[in-house]
């Protein structure tokens, strides 16, 4: 074959031609036909296609015209898969003619797999036209079950053929396709419905009676409200909860909101539900938008021109012939104690009347008349007169020593003759007064009371109309009153008559003596306060704010207020009966009383003590001082400093050496450091500043002596969280600690104190 020129294979060819053309018998054989084509396709001269069985042979350009021949054979539309197993040709082969096949015909689409002319596309076309115009609303789910073909090149056809198409009128929406006349169907049928209706309706109702395409129903109900063409309002958003509300129905709710609430200057939230409106609130301020003067409560709402007049009388008429009045009872049947409540803060000429009356309001629910309240308290006062009376009497010196010592308490007889004590101590107990609890203590004296029941008697015997829920509610509220008031009664009854009996042997000597122990008692606090606040500058001025604030909190709720005490007692002897510091509310009661200039000046001392300016109450206790005892007060000079701080550091020590508890011998033991490091200065601190105090000294302190005092606070909170400690301190480090107090003096020697640490 190596041998063969090419003008004998012209030759050849051109003798196999025209035996294809000669009309003879003689023809070339089956293995010749082989052999032949085989030679053309080595040689590059032909190409061909096998079939899948091997028996057939096919050109690419005539597999193109095939291809083409099935698809019109099928329609217009056939699957690739399809036509390789009609033209028995493998797929791959199909798949690399499918771009020659769309030049050979133009109009052809090849889309997912498929061939689809332009022919089907019409004919599709005119038959999705065809099924509109006769059924009107076609959803595009049925077209793409109906015809099997892609949903992006459905879609396309739906949007460029057909909605863009001559035929006008046609829309989609929602997936759906439907007609203009469709929809004009539609809206007809629902304006003869909703026109028709006087009630609200649901929208699934509508559906089921008219047969509304349900995903056009809600649309246009819309448009048609829109437009005018049905009055009233849809409330939902689906049609499973919307709702239509005819005008003529909304209309009738506003004309009976508007016309109940002038005629009776009120309108209920509940009565506006029940006529079908789901926000009863909003209805009612749209309905009353043009009203003035209305106050919207939580159950409904007023006119206050019209209905706060008429509660106003009532309340009045009320006070004068029942000495109480009941609020439930004046006001609409669903306004409950929250809407009064709201009623009472809001309209301030309801509690002007209450109080021009002399009424009491009560759990924003009862009023009691001012006669009805004299005739309890008078009642009740005279019983803790009583009481007061009889048990002074019989007041023994112990009893005397724990009055004094605020260690008093009320007890009550149980059915069983038991006592139990009550809740309540004397006003003004002193520090370590006992606190009364629920269980018995022995070491507390008792004085007997009263009961609830008694007193529950007692109001019901003054009045017997009073319904029992305002006797429980006034005996909750003057029980713990009457019985503070018989305390402190009985405290000053048992006072008087040990003092009375002191002052008979008393005389003019003693007073000046107790002046003199008082002013020397200011003048002593005064100094220490004065020494006290310059440890409270110097943390100032090294940006120690939080400790300073703290200190000066404490130190004008300690020393400052007893000092404000002390000159109170001096100018109220009354005052004199209340032992232990003074409350604000305390001392403010007293202070009332005082006339002017004694109620002035110590009524801007009294609401200092609860500043954080040590100064500025500092400054006020010294114009009190000096105005009102005529004692002057003088800052201590560098000479009377030092002997003050002298003083101080005199007491602390001789406190610690006889301390035996760990927090206490902590707390001195700081305080006589801080004195040593920092140049003389004292603070006056509350125990909780102590770890601050131990932070702050831990800069100028050897790491040993802070490693100790970190120890020592560890072991403290541990004790008074707990009650115990797990690990014990020894004696030795206790003792280490009380000696760096014993020991600070000023300028004291840090290196020496780290020397007795190590050797500790």
């Amino acid at each position: 074959m190596a041998d063969v020129t090419w003008d004998e294979i012209r030759n050849l060819r051109a003798d196999f031609l025209n035996l294809q053309l000669t009309e003879t018998a003689n023809k070339l054989s089956e293995r010749n036909c082989v052999e032949l084509i085989g030679l053309l396709v080595k040689e590059g001269l032909l190409n061909v296609i096998y079939t899948t069985d091997g028996k057939d042979i096919i050109t690419e350009q005539r597999l193109i015209r095939e291809i083409l021949d099935e698809i019109y054979a099928n329609g217009g539309r056939i699957n690739i898969v399809d036509l390789a197993q009609h033209l028995r040709i493998d797929l791959t082969y199909i798949e690399g003619k499918i771009g020659d096949v769309c030049k050979e015909d133009p109009t052809l689409q090849f889309t997912l797999g498929q061939f689809i002319s332009a022919d089907y596309t019409n004919r599709l076309v005119e038959e999705i036209n065809d099924m509109l115009v006769e059924r009107g609303l076609i959803p595009f789910s049925e077209l793409i079950r109906q015809f099997d073909l892609p949903t992006e090149y459905l879609n396309s056809i739906v949007t460029n053929r057909i909605i863009g198409s001559t035929l006008n009128g046609i829309k989609f929406e929602s997936g759906t396709l439907y007609t203009e006349n469709y929809v004009r169907l539609q809206q007809n049928i629902l304006i003869g419905c909703l026109q028709a209706a006087f009630l609200p309706v649901r929208v699934n109702e509508i559906i089921k009676t008219t047969r509304v395409n349900e995903n056009l129903i809600q649309s246009l109900i819309v448009n048609l409200i829109r437009d005018n063409r049905i009055n009233g309002n849809l409330l939902g958003t689906t049609k499973e909860n919307s709702i239509f509300y005819p005008k003529v129905y909304t209309d009738a709710q506003a004309k009976y909101i508007e016309s109940f609430f002038t005629q009776n200057g009120y309108i209920e939230y509940s009565l506006v539900r029940n006529l079908g409106v789901n926000d009863p609130e909003g209805q009612t301020k749209l309905v009353l938008k043009d009203r003035k003067q209305i106050l919207f409560l939580i159950s409904g709402c007023i006119d206050l021109l019209k209905f706060l007049p008429q509660l106003e009388m009532n309340i009045e008429q009320g006070l004068v012939t029942n000495e109480y009045v009941d609020i439930t009872t004046l006001m609409p049947n669903s306004f409950n104690e929250n809407d009064i409540e709201k009623l009472f803060k809001t309209e301030l000429s309801l509690k002007e009347l209450i109080k021009s009356s002399g009424g009491e309001l009560i759990s924003n629910t009862f009023i009691l008349a001012k006669e009805l309240q004299d005739k309890i308290d008078k009642k009740l006062n005279g019983i803790c007169q009583e009481y007061a009376e009889k048990e002074s009497a019989q007041c023994t010196p112990q009893m005397y020593a724990a009055v004094l010592q605020g260690n008093i308490a009320l007890a009550s007889a149980s059915s069983k003759g038991a006592t139990t004590k009550k809740p309540v101590a004397a006003a003004g107990k002193r520090k370590g007064a006992s606190k009364v609890v629920e269980e018995s203590n022995s070491n507390q004296e008792t004085i007997p009371f009263v009961s609830k029941d008694e007193i529950k008697s007692q109001i019901r015997s003054i009045n017997e109309e009073v319904p029992d829920e305002i006797i429980d509610l006034l005996t909750d509220n003057l029980y713990n009153i009457k019985s503070r008031q018989y305390l402190d009664l009985f405290v000053q009854r048992v006072k008087e008559s040990f003092v009375l009996k002191d002052s008979e042997t008393s005389n003019d000597t003693t007073r000046k003596s107790e002046i003199k122990n008082v002013q020397e008692s200011i003048k002593q606090l005064h100094g220490n306060i004065c020494i006290f606040s310059r440890a409270i500058e110097h943390l100032t001025t090294e940006n120690e704010t939080a400790l300073a604030e703290t200190l000066q909190r404490h130190l004008i709720r300690s020393l400052c207020a007893d000092m404000c005490d002390n000159i109170i007692r001096e100018l109220d002897t009354s005052a004199s009966s209340k032992t232990g510091q003074l409350s604000i509310e305390e001392r403010n009661k007293i202070i009332q009383k005082m006339s002017e200039p004694n109620r002035s000046h110590l009524s801007k001392v009294n609401e200092s003590l609860n500043g954080k300016n040590v100064e500025t109450t500092l400054s006020r206790l010294e114009d009190a001082a000096n105005e009102l005892l005529q004692l002057s007060l003088k800052r201590p000079t560098k000479k009377n400093e030092k002997d003050l701080t002298l003083d101080i550091r005199e007491k602390l020590k001789a406190k610690l050496t006889d301390e035996q508890d760990p927090a206490m011998i902590l707390h001195l033991a700081i305080t006589l450091l801080f004195y040593g490091i920092h140049a003389g200065r004292f603070v006056h601190a509350p125990g909780k500043a102590v770890p601050s105090l131990i932070k702050y000294l831990s800069k100028s302190l050897p790491n040993n002596i802070n490693q100790r005092l970190q120890e020592m606070q560890e072991y403290v909170i541990q004790q008074s969280t707990t009650g115990t400690s797990s690990a014990q301190l020894s004696n030795e480090k206790i003792e280490f600690i009380k000696k760096l107090g014993l020991n600070a003096k000023e300028n004291m020697s840090l290196t020496a104190l780290a020397n007795d640490a190590h050797e500790s």
